[in-house]
């Protein structure tokens, strides 16, 4: 007989074997029933039974087939239906789920009535076994539901003994529920079993959650009436705090976890793929080891390490905040820091995407000194700038940069110099400028408009372009000149300069030691002598030097030889010099390239003298195909010179085809020199110089900067500083760039994110240096005069640099401001500056940053930051509020615990110097540390002065003034002054003797009227009662206090009595005078017991405790 799960083997397998793939066709036969899962080996009888034989109870009158039906034995199956259609429940007479595909008929009712008896006689066989494993499963139900009032919600992870015990209730539920429950209610349960998801059972654990449980709990806790009242208040109570310390648990849990999501939760998978792409462990822009990455949205990315959520928006909140041209020190509409997070090193090459892919170079232990120098000169240099921009007056950035990068000790390659001297020759900066009003002045973002124009035909692109053309060539003939000079001060006897050290002589001197190396031609070919000159020679390392005036004067003192040489070629080279472009007429221009391609065609091999054909093709631009010359040796510097020399920025559309070349096929050019020997890592020690200096020769400042940064940002960062100063950079929109240091806009223009690049610099030092951070940040308004809403952008852009350096450095004093003795205002570093920020109105500074910087001061917890910020700000009434706050917390201390102290504020430093300021030159907030010390200084400033006091509400200022002598009260008793302690008149204190002459008519009701406690009630209990009365209508800081102070009082009270009676140990004798006072103590004890007994809700359990304690001793009670 078979199992209902059907068997292969005599083992027990539920599953039976699902791997055979040759099998019979099931069919029904006397004594053997179909399988729950087929036959999927053979049809062979089995002499053991499987557990779990009766899971669908009773069986109809239906016949049962395989479920599965043979699923290795048939290659056409039919279609599927929904799975187990009679689990829990009776079949109905619809087809069978899944049908024979052998084809036969179904089995008859005797064959049904056979497979009921086998199931039900298999059940004896494992009863001991299923009871064993069903004890144990309520015995662990039994454990779990100890643990719990209310039970808990079953597991979803089942034992054999829950599937069993579950399935025989279904179906014992099911055959009881078929007779009324409907078709759909059958498939319902259907589904509901084949998820393993039991009704009854799930019905019944629901019910077990009934909210009884809680209702019985808060009836119980709700307190009956007692005709106790006290019993009944304080029940009342309990209840009340009860419910305040839950609110207040339940508030510490949002707000924990809005931190959680705000500051731990991450994108886990996009932070791996940053790592990967860190790391190097996959190329940038690759598909990411996980399918999630790719569908992470990059909009809401956060910084590495950072929460990508900042706000309860999602990403449709982030098309609302692309430009950050919001209120400059509002609510920051960034959407990332601008300055980065603090950091020290050449991180700073790795936080950009597309630098991040390029090798660093981490600098040697032995070069942090040097490294740290020269940012300090940098820095030094920039604060310069600064300044002069503040003053009105030119500054030679350029050359002040180049001087920085050229100091001995540092390894940085001497392209970086050349480069410099390359843009001194582009913008032609002059040193010896002294006013912006001095013909040829280069004045602040000069090219910005020029450089940024979009149409490449105009007038304003043809000017940039022709700029950098000649200034490039410019700059190679003058690096030239001066490595010739110095080879011929190295070797004066080679030279043989003698004579008047002219120009051509030095050129003459400069061909002798070149000819006496024997590299001034190859061997093989004879150089043609004119009056003991190589006359071709010497004509072409003139050109080479930019003399082309003294060239035209060579040739024309020598005009007869040089017409016996070449009859037209004094004609080409004076044209060439006199006119302004360096182009010849069209007939000579025709004439010189007939004379070049006959020469270079007929000529013998080696007859040319290879200088002559330089010079033709250098002053006729013959030959452009052939950008080269053969026979001479050259450098990159001396190919570049002779690429800007044939190069000619003309009208496209009037200039023949063959002779059209200009800047951008020196880009181009220099574009494929970069991917043939730049690529990334092929670069040797210091090799990185030679391409950059290639790339600002060809005018590729954005490129060159992108290319530079990895290998030394401190480097790229101020040439970018320099290039933008002059308007020669394009910078992009930081809501665009967010990542990236290197983008392109819809033109396919080259832009760099210049202010991310000056926030992140400025992680190396703004934490010891903030002012120097502040000249970098205040650099990224430069690019505020853009057009449009890129303009806007930088400008905002800066205002939130600012703002973040604030708020993070804490270096309030210095950035912000500070406050003399005597209350007058110390500009801080950013408002020095604020005409180069842009913001003209004072008022408007203050009211912005200020005011930011001190709500978050004082939401931290830093007292001193937020008072100086707040008055800073000229919000005074503030000043007093923050005060009187922190001196009622202060004072809420026990007496004996630890003192609240406070956390004093930055000292200002001398930004030239880096030293402290002097004592006295302003308010001692850097060494305050007591609350009540502050307040005096504070109140001392503010009385001396009309204008500060008038700002000031007068509940504020009493509450300072109650609070003050309340502090004092609280000095007395610690220092056991008893009999003091109780003379201190809880009275206004925040006014002087001078103010009192025009405040006394105002404030003496007040002054009668603010005692605290009732010390001289003598007994009366209206008197007491409306102390009681006039508590509630105090000032929070001040009712706060009331019931330490009734402690500090009683237990004055009782100390001052044992002195009266001798018990202090110090003898006495008892006098009338010491009887009378003892009384009236003992009288103010009972007022106070009065009067604590009318606010008692107000005080806690231990101070109520000890104050009748303290009655107690004194003889109240």
């Amino acid at each position: 007989m078979s199992s209902i799960f059907g068997s292969a083997r005599p083992t027990l397998n539920l599953f039976g074997s699902l791997g055979n793939t040759t099998s019979a066709a099931s069919q029904s036969q006397p004594g053997q029933t179909s399988t729950l899962f087929g036959n999927n080996n053979a049809s062979q009888p089995t002499s053991q039974q499987l557990p779990f034989s009766s899971l669908g109870g009773q069986s109809s009158s239906q016949p049962q087939p395989s479920l599965f039906s043979n699923l290795g034995g048939q290659s056409n199956p039919a279609p599927q239906q929904p799975p187990f259609p009679s689990i829990g429940g009776p079949s109905t007479s619809q087809q069978p789920l899944f049908s024979n595909p052998s084809g036969q008929a179904q089995s008859n009712q005797a064959e049904q009535s056979a497979q009921a008896e086998q199931v039900n006689g298999a059940k004896g066989s494992h009863t001991a076994y299923f009871d064993a494993l069903l004890e144990k499963n309520r015995k662990r139900r039994r454990t779990a539901e100890e643990r719990s009032a209310f039970g808990e919600v079953p597991t979803l992870e089942l034992g054999l003994g829950d599937i069993a015990k579950r399935v025989r209730e279904l179906g014992h539920e099911s055959g009881i529920q078929n007779q009324n429950n409907t078709g759909a209610d059958s498939r319902a349960h259907y589904l509901l079993a084949a998820s393993g998801v039991n009704p009854g059972a799930a019905i019944r654990d629901l019910n077990s959650l009934h909210p009884q449980g809680f209702s019985s709990q808060d009836a119980g806790s709700r307190p009956g009436w007692d005709p106790d009242s006290h019993k009944y208040v304080e029940q009342l109570q309990q209840q009340s705090t009860l419910r305040m310390i839950a609110d207040g648990i339940s508030r510490a849990q949002q707000n924990f976890d809005a931190y959680l999501a705000e500051n731990i939760e991450m994108n886990w998978d996009a932070q791996r793929k940053k790592i990967y792409e860190h790391f190097g462990l996959t190329p940038r822009g690759s598909e990411a080891p996980s399918d999630s990455i790719n569908n992470t949205t990059p909009g809401i990315m956060g910084s590495f390490g950072r929460s990508a959520r900042r706000g309860r928006g999602g990403p449709s909140d982030r098309s609302s905040q692309n430009t950050p041209n919001r209120s400059v020190f509002g609510r920051s509409g960034m959407q990332k820091s601008v300055i980065g997070t603090p950091g020290v090193g050449s991180g700073n090459a790795t936080v950009f995407g597309e630098a991040a892919e390029k090798p660093n170079q981490v600098i040697p232990a032995q070069d942090d000194r040097f490294f740290r120098d020269k940012q300090e000169n940098f820095a030094k240099k920039v604060q310069t700038l600064n300044e002069s921009r503040l003053r009105g007056i030119p500054y030679p950035v350029l050359q002040e940069f180049a001087s920085v990068e050229g100091q001995a000790g540092g390894d940085s390659p001497t392209q970086l110099i050349d480069a410099y001297k390359a843009l001194v020759e582009i913008v032609k900066e002059n040193p010896e400028s002294s006013s912006l009003t001095d013909p040829g002045t280069v004045k602040e973002r000069q090219y910005a408009e020029e450089y940024l124009d979009e149409t490449l035909t105009s007038a304003k692109a043809f000017k940039v372009r022709k700029m950098i053309l000649n200034g490039s060539r410019k700059a190679l003939e003058k690096q030239f000149y001066s490595n010739l000079e110095s080879l011929v001060a190295r070797n004066p006897r080679e030279a043989s300069l003698g004579g008047i050290p002219t120009i051509i002589n030095r050129v003459r001197a400069y061909i002798r030691i070149r000819n006496s190396r024997k590299d001034l031609a190859p061997d093989g070919i004879e150089l043609q002598i004119l009056n003991e000159d190589y006359c071709w020679a010497l004509i072409f390392f003139l050109l080479r030097s930019g003399f082309v005036k003294e060239a035209a004067e060579y040739v024309s003192s020598n005009a007869g030889p040089f017409r016996a040489l070449d009859r037209n070629f004094v004609t080409w080279i004076t044209e060439y010099a006199r006119d302004p472009n360096r182009r010849l007429p069209r007939n000579q221009q025709d004439r010189i390239n007939a004379d070049y391609q006959q020469r270079t065609r007929m000529a013998p091999e080696n007859s040319l003298d290879p200088y002559r054909m330089a010079c033709y093709k250098i002053i006729g631009r013959c030959e452009l195909g052939k950008r080269s010359i053969d026979n001479i040796s050259q450098g990159v510097e001396d190919w570049m010179w002779l690429q800007f020399s044939l190069a000619r920025e003309v009208n496209r559309a009037e200039e023949a085809a063959n002779e059209v070349y200009g800047l951008d096929e020196v880009r181009g050019m220099i574009r494929e020199i970069g991917q043939r020997h730049f690529q990334k890592g092929s670069e040797g020690p210091g090799g990185y110089g030679t391409f950059f200096y290639l790339q600002i020769l060809g005018g590729l400042f954005e490129n060159a900067i992108m290319y530079l940064y990895p290998h030394s940002y401190v480097a790229a960062v101020h040439f970018a500083i320099a290039l933008d100063f002059y308007g020669l950079f394009r910078v992009s929109n930081f809501s665009v760039s967010e990542s990236e240091l290197l983008t392109y806009d819809t033109t396919e223009r080259p832009q760099i994110s210049f202010g991310r690049m000056i926030g992140y610099y400025t992680r190396d030092f703004r934490a010891n240096n903030p002012v120097a951070a502040v000249d970098y940040l205040t650099l990224i308004h430069l690019n505020a005069d853009l057009p449009g809403e890129l303009g806007k952008s930088q400008s905002s852009l800066c205002h939130e640099a600012l703002r973040e350096l604030v708020l993070e450095t804490r270096e309030f004093a210095q950035l912000l401001g500070d406050v003399r003795s005597d209350g007058t205002r110390i500009k801080g570093a950013i408002e020095q500056r604020l005409k180069l920020i842009g913001i003209a109105d004072q008022e408007a500074f203050l009211h912005t940053v200020t005011l930011q910087a001190a709500s978050i001061a004082d939401d931290n917890g830093r007292t001193t930051d937020a008072v100086l910020l707040y008055h800073l700000a000229e919000d005074y009434d503030n000043v007093i509020n923050i005060i009187n706050r922190t001196l009622s917390e202060a004072i809420a201390v026990d007496i004996g615990e630890e003192k609240l102290m406070l956390e004093p504020l930055k000292p200002r430093t001398d930004s030239q110097n880096a030293i402290k300021a002097p004592e006295g030159s302003s308010l001692s907030l850097t060494t305050v540390d007591d609350p009540a010390v502050l307040a005096k200084n504070m109140i001392t400033v503010y009385n001396g002065n009309a204008l500060y006091y008038r700002k000031i509400r007068s509940a504020s200022r009493d509450t300072c003034g109650v609070l003050l002598r309340i502090s004092e009260a609280k000095g007395k008793v610690e220092e056991q002054q008893w009999a003091e302690a109780i003379d201190v008149n809880i009275l206004p204190f925040f006014f002087n003797e001078q103010q009192r002459s025009y405040t006394d008519r105002v404030y003496e009701q007040i002054i009668s009227s603010l005692s605290l406690l009732p010390l001289s009630a003598d007994s009366s209990i209206p008197i007491i009662r409306s102390y009681a009365q006039k508590l509630n209508t105090l000032q929070p800081n001040i009712s706060r206090l009331v019931g330490p102070l009734l402690l500090w009082t009683m237990v004055c009270i009782s100390r001052q009595c044992d002195i009266l009676s001798g018990n202090d140990g110090q003898g006495g004798f008892e006098t009338h005078t010491r009887s009378v006072m003892r009384a009236d103590l003992v009288t103010k004890a009972k007022d106070l017991m009065v009067f604590a007994g009318l606010i008692k809700l107000r005080l806690g359990n231990g101070i109520w405790d000890a104050l009748i304690g303290g009655a107690a001793e004194v003889g109240a009670y």
